[in-house]
């Protein structure tokens, strides 16, 4: 079931565990479990969780054990194929005290190990402890949905569902990692396995980490994207087959499940697979309302896929209080985040949370179809750098002369910034058309010496290396996979979900359907600067005709606008002159400079200073 997890396991055996520290950690985290606590101290381990009840509303409670007591499991997650998993155990002899998901994981940990991650098909973290041979197994899912944060320490090794876990406990230390903390700047979050602090790390999507006390941890793969390729499967009819399929795998729940409709081609997909599985299907849908706000509004393709096909739809208005809600927000994200749909996920988890405790999204979908625009850059740019040089160096002098627009048009930025990227490897390209960090003058010295490291390049460069090398945006999208998808979109979900105790399901994000449709080629699944072709024939005889031709649009409010109407008297505040000074971390002359472009409205800087905002915002809850 959905919940926060905890655990300090001693390097000394003799050692008994600090129960009141544990108290601590699982205190962080209480809103991933506002209905039950469980805890496991026994001498030198302690494990603990906060339960949030979706699945054996009655007897799920952890931590779980096997027939033997030697294993003790906390588990964070939903297995949708825990039926049919349970069933092979019972027919092996295995007994069972509960009816939930949990307890399938702590019996194939008898069986398998480590293995046992295998046969899982869900979303998960968790630990084991075997007390015969004095074992950790820690574990997260294939793609990174539910989190897993590790500290190793002198004295112990301790591990938690959320970062603030750690923090209030005190295993995070004072040093921050700038070397991780420049990927914030780049991209607007930092990927695994770094976090913000030296002295923590997170575990990657797909990996399983094994310990004994007085050892080092060992970490391994035992999941990857299939990178080879297959023309299958890519017809209307199986890609629907298949929606459906992990749709109404996506619906195992003892409670009502509700589902997130933005209008856009993802949610649309889930939705309309719902009501083809027979559900009562209740839809939410947000209307912002505010400056700026015609341009993000999707509610009439909402309404008329809802009349469509016959179910409830929820219009949740939107007017946020974005100074207020801010610093919450930050908070709940654990880590400095930037992505600014933070807001608008925010209200609209608050208010499906009131009336429901599980719900469907379409995130991933972008991931699995090619829906980015950045995806076809990409393809661009990669043909671009055939041309014959001294042609790209004219075009792009030309280019280099013309003024950037005002008003806030980032046009010929992102021009300029795709002819520069002829001369590089694909995944420097495909890092430099998500780049946000235009020089290194907004940090010290000190700093900028720090990050010279480049982990952001080498972690795109280690996963595009690693990835399939057929076709441009088959290797970005491996990219987003290993990056953007766990770092940033599915951080921002789990965190902001979870804050309001509300699980969020991703039916896209799943091992069976990925395995089906990454391997089909470039050709397969777009067309020719046609995003998502794919997914739109398998959707044609479902969705009104509406939604194939309309534009894509962020879930996002108007960034720009809120930073010179609402939040400049927050911006002002957080990167005032003597705070920046006092920090030592950022250039003063230079975050005031973008600070009174932006606010005058002579340039646009709003990734930077919502970057700058989301930072110091959290460096004060964190660190002060």
């Amino acid at each position: 079931n959905m919940c926060g997890i905890a655990g300090i396991i001693n390097q000394d055996t003799q050692h008994a565990v600090d129960r009141s520290r544990l108290e601590v950690m699982l205190g962080a985290i209480r809103h991933r479990g506002p209905d039950d606590q469980g805890l496991h101290v026994a001498g030198h381990v302690g494990l603990g969780m906060r339960r949030l009840s979706i699945i054996d509303l009655d007897g799920g409670q952890q931590p779980i054990f096997d027939e033997e007591r030697r294993r003790a499991l906390v588990f964070n997650g939903e297995i949708y194929n825990y039926r049919a998993l349970r069933d092979g155990l019972l027919s092996r002899g295995h007994t069972f005290r509960t009816e939930s998901d949990t307890e399938t994981v702590v019996h194939l940990h008898e069986e398998m190990g480590s293995d046992c991650v295998q046969p899982l098909r869900g979303m998960f973290g968790f630990a084991v402890w075997d007390t015969v041979s004095q074992e950790l197994t820690l574990a997260v899912d294939r793609f990174g949905i539910k989190p897993m944060y590790v500290a190793v320490t002198p004295d112990c090794l301790a591990f938690a569902s959320e970062l603030k876990a750690l923090h209030k406990a005190g295993f995070t230390g004072a040093d921050l990692d700038w070397e991780a903390l420049e990927s914030l700047f780049r991209v607007g979050y930092v990927p695994a396995p770094r976090t913000p602090f030296r002295n923590i790390q997170k575990l990657e999507p797909g990996h399983v980490l094994t310990w004994r006390p007085g050892q080092s941890p060992r970490t391994r793969r035992y999941w990857n994207l299939p990178t080879d390729r297959d023309s299958q499967n890519g017809d209307a009819a199986t890609v629907r087959e298949l929606l459906d399929e992990s749709v109404h795998a996506h619906m195992v729940s003892d409670v009502p499940v509700a589902a997130f409709l933005s209008g856009g081609l993802d949610s649309s997909a889930v939705v309309s697979s719902m009501a083809a599985a027979g559900a009562d299907v209740h839809a939410y849908t947000a209307r912002y309302l505010g400056p700026g706000a015609a341009g993000t509004d999707e509610t009439h393709l909402a309404r008329k896929l809802a009349e469509h096909l016959g179910i409830r739809l929820t219009v949740v208005d939107i007017e946020p209080k974005v100074d207020t809600i801010f610093e919450p927000i930050v908070r709940a994200l654990d880590e400095p985040h930037s992505d600014d749909s933070m807001v608008p996920t925010w209200l609209i988890c608050e208010r499906v949370a009131s009336e429901y405790k599980v719900a469907l999204t379409g995130t991933g979908g972008d991931e699995l179809f090619a829906g980015y625009r950045r995806h076809f850059a990409l393809g661009a740019a990669n043909a671009w750098s055939r041309v014959p040089g001294s042609m790209r160096r004219a075009v792009s002098r030309m280019v280099e002369r013309l003024p950037e627009l005002e008003n806030g048009d980032l046009t010929r930025t992102r021009v300029k910034r795709f002819l520069r990227l002829s001369g590089a490897s694909t995944p420097a390209r495909y890092l430099s058309l998500q780049n946000r960090l235009a020089s290194l003058d907004l940090f010290t010295p000190d700093i900028r010496s720090e990050l010279a490291l480049g982990y952001t390049e080498r972690t795109f460069e280690r996963h595009g290396s690693e990835g399939p090398q057929d076709g441009a945006i088959r290797s970005a999208l491996y990219m987003d996979y290993k990056t953007y998808l766990p770092g940033d979109l599915l951080h921002l979900a789990d965190r902001i979900s979870m804050a309001h105790s509300l699980e969020l399901r991703v039916p896209f994000v799943d091992h069976r359907l990925v395995e089906h449709l990454f391997p089909l080629p470039d050709r397969v699944r777009v067309g020719m600067a046609k995003p998502k072709r794919m997914l739109k024939r398998a959707l044609r005889p479902r969705l009104p005709a509406e939604h194939f031709s309309a534009p894509k649009r962020g879930f996002v409010g108007p960034t720009a606008v809120w930073l010179r109407t609402e939040l400049a008297e927050l911006l002002g505040d957080e990167l005032s002159p003597d705070r920046l000074t006092r920090l030592g971390y950022f250039n003063v002359a230079e975050v005031e400079r973008l600070r009174q472009e932006h606010l005058s409205g002579v340039r646009n800087h709003e990734g930077t200073l919502w970057c700058l905002l989301s930072f110091m915002t959290w460096q004060r809850l964190y660190m002060t």
